[in-house]
């Protein structure tokens, strides 16, 4: 009898071991903080300034975005900034919803203007810019983007 359960008790343990560490490898693939996000954009020598919430930002799948200035030395007026918003989701997952959001309440929206998207692991950045033809800060976003492990 003794000699029947030691393999099972084995077998249990190890499919415990064996479901908990997929479940660490889920949660950590392509899961980013704002501070990792912010560090990588910075690299590319981009001044974001916290605005915190000005107005009422566009909420998406229950998350409210951290709203930034940015800029670059010398190219934009520091009066008149151009803004990012970061979209922090629990999961790629929700980020996709919160992306479906977006496009939905673009469409028939007019703005001032233009939001261009960029999407990586369980981010969502939103830049609007004032061009919708030359947008100053798409290649700076697209390499800070492309340097997230």
């Amino acid at each position: 009898m003794i000699s029947k359960i030691k393999p099972l008790v084995f077998i249990l343990i190890c499919l415990f071991a064996l479901i908990g560490c997929s479940k660490d490898i889920e949660n950590k693939e392509n899961n980013f903080t704002l501070d990792e996000v912010l560090k990588v954009l910075e690299s590319q020598e981009l001044n974001l300034v916290s605005f915190g919430i000005t107005g009422y930002p566009l909420k998406l799948n229950d998350v409210v975005p951290e709203v930034y200035s940015i800029e670059a030395p010398g190219k934009e007026d520091p009066y008149n900034p151009e803004f990012i918003h970061f979209y922090i989701f629990n999961s790629e997952k929700d980020r996709m919803i919160g992306t479906k959001e977006f496009n939905k309440h673009i469409e028939r929206a007019q703005f001032t203007t233009f939001p261009f998207l960029y999407e990586k692991g369980n981010v969502l950045i939103v830049y609007w810019s004032k061009t919708k033809d030359n947008p100053l800060f798409t290649k700076p976003i697209e390499t800070a983007l492309r340097q997230l492990e």
